[in-house]
C-alpha cells in the first residue's frame, strides 16, 4: 500500500577560521577623527533603523556554535515580508516569506545537504517548500525586520564606551563595540548616523533563546525596490504556491495501511501518519494521502484525504471509492489492488488567499499608500 522513498545526504563544511566577527574587514582603517561617545551615535542609528520601511541585509549567516557559513541577501520590510536568497556550497536557494510563513525554492543538490527525509522529498526540487528558521539558519521576519533588528541591537548596547573612527570599505564610519566578546556595529560618521554593518556572535530575536551568527552589511533600499519586492511576493503567492510542500516535520506512515472492500464494491483505505522528526519540532503540517484502487475488469478509482499533523503527534487519513456493483444471483469475487501515497502541502487554498490579502495590506502600510487615492479623478462629478 505504501510507497517509501529514501534519499541520501551528502555533507560538506566550510573552514570558519577566516570568518569571525571582526574578520574580513580589509586593511587597517585610517582614523579620520577622534573617538566620540558611542551612545548618542548608536541611539540615532537605531532610531533611524526602526523607522525604515525596509532594509537590505547582505553578508553571511551561520550557527552561533560554528558550522557551515551561508552567503545571504535579504530585502526585509517592516512587516517582515522577505525576498532574497541564500548560497550554501554550490547551491542557491531562493527565499520568500510573508505572514510569518517562509518558503524555499532550491535544486535537488541543496536538499541533499539538509537531511530531510519525507515521502515527497523527490518533489522538493520542483516546488516551493515551507521551512522554519532553524532549517534556514535565520528567520528574517523575526530578527531582520527593521524595528526587530533595532530592538535586538539595543539589547546589546553598551552602557558607555567610545565610537572608534574607521574607514569601512571606503566609507567614513564609527565602530561601536557592543556587549559581549564579539559583537560590534558600524555607523556612518556623517550625520544623520545610519547603520552600515553588524557583526553579532548570536543575534537573538525577541522572546527567543538563541539566534544566528551574523556578519551583514545593512542599507535602506529605494522606494522602487521595496515596491518591486512586494509586487514579486504577491505574484509569487498568487501563482507559485499551488504545489508547495512542507519540510518542517518529517512524516511517515505509522504501520501498514488498512484496505477493506465491502460487498457491492465500496473500498476504503485508512492509515495513521506520525511525526518522525529526530529533533523536537513545532508547528502543524498538512499531510495528504492520494489513494488508488485498481482491478483489470473494474478499472481504477482514486480518492484522497488531508489532515493537519501536529509536531510530536499522529493523525489518521481515510478515504473511500465505490465501484457500485449491481446485485447478482451468481456471487463473483474481484481482487482489488491499491496503494496510498503520502505527501505534504505547504499551504492550502484558503491560506494562500489570506497570504495574498495580507501582503497587499502590508504593501499599502509599508509604502503609505491610500486606496482612495487610486480612484480615477474622472469619476468625480459623474453622479447627480
Amino acid at each position: 500500500m505504501a510507497a517509501v522513498l529514501a534519499v541520501g545526504t551528502a555533507g560538506c563544511s566550510i573552514d570558519l577560521s577566516d570568518w569571525r566577527p571582526g574578520g574580513g574587514g580589509g586593511a587597517e582603517a585610517e582614523e579620520s577623527s577622534d573617538p566620540v561617545d558611542a551612545a548618542p551615535l548608536l541611539e540615532e542609528a537605531l532610531d533611524s533603523l526602526a523607522a525604515a520601511p525596509a532594509i537590505l541585509a547582505q553578508g553571511q549567516i551561520g550557527n552561533s556554535d560554528g558550522g557551515e557559513v551561508k552567503e545571504a541577501s535579504f530585502t526585509v520590510t517592516d512587516s517582515g515580508a522577505t525576498t532574497g536568497s541564500v548560497q550554501e556550497g554550490e547551491s542557491e536557494a531562493q527565499v520568500r516569506m510573508g505572514d510569518s510563513k517562509m518558503f524555499v525554492q532550491a535544486p535537488d543538490e541543496y536538499w541533499l545537504n539538509q537531511g530531510v527525509f519525507n515521502p515527497d522529498s523527490d518533489q522538493y526540487g520542483e516546488n516551493w517548500v515551507r521551512v522554519d528558521g532553524t532549517q534556514m539558519g535565520v528567520n528574517p521576519a523575526a530578527v531582520l525586520a527593521p524595528e526587530r533588528l533595532s530592538e535586538a541591537l539595543r539589547e546589546l548596547a553598551p552602557a558607555g564606551g567610545e565610537a572608534t573612527p574607521e574607514n569601512l570599505d571606503g566609507t567614513a564610519a564609527y565602530r561601536i563595540d557592543l556587549a559581549g566578546t564579539d559583537n560590534r556595529v558600524w555607523v556612518t560618521e556623517e550625520e544623520p548616523h545610519r547603520l552600515l554593518r553588524i557583526e553579532i556572535e548570536e543575534l537573538v530575536p525577541k522572546d527567543a533563546e538563541s539566534g544566528p551568527r551574523t556578519r551583514l552589511n545593512i542599507s535602506e533600499p529605494e522606494t522602487a525596490d521595496v515596491e518591486q519586492a512586494y509586487d514579486d511576493l504577491i505574484a509569487w503567492a498568487e501563482d507559485d504556491l499551488g504545489g508547495a510542500r512542507d519540510a518542517r516535520l518529517e512524516v511517515a506512515w505509522d504501520g501498514q495501511l488498512d484496505m477493506q472492500c465491502e460487498t457491492g464494491g465500496q473500498c476504503t483505505v485508512e492509515g495513521t501518519v506520525r511525526d518522525d522528526s529526530v529533533d523536537e519540532g513545532s508547528g502543524t503540517v498538512q499531510v495528504r494521502m492520494d489513494a488508488s484502487f485498481e482491478n483489470d475488469e473494474l478499472g481504477e478509482q482514486e480518492c484522497d484525504d488531508t489532515a493537519k499533523l501536529e509536531a510530536g503527534g499522529t493523525v489518521t487519513l481515510s478515504c473511500s471509492v465505490d465501484y457500485e456493483l449491481a446485485p447478482s444471483s451468481t456471487p463473483q469475487e474481484y481482487e482489488i489492488g491499491g496503494e496510498g501515497l503520502l505527501s505534504t502541502r505547504g499551504i492550502t487554498g484558503n491560506a494562500r488567499d489570506e497570504l495574498v490579502e495580507t501582503l497587499q495590506t502590508e504593501r499599502q502600510t509599508t509604502l503609505g499608500e491610500d486606496e482612495s487615492a487610486e480612484e480615477s479623478p474622472d469619476e468625480e462629478g459623474d453622479s447627480e
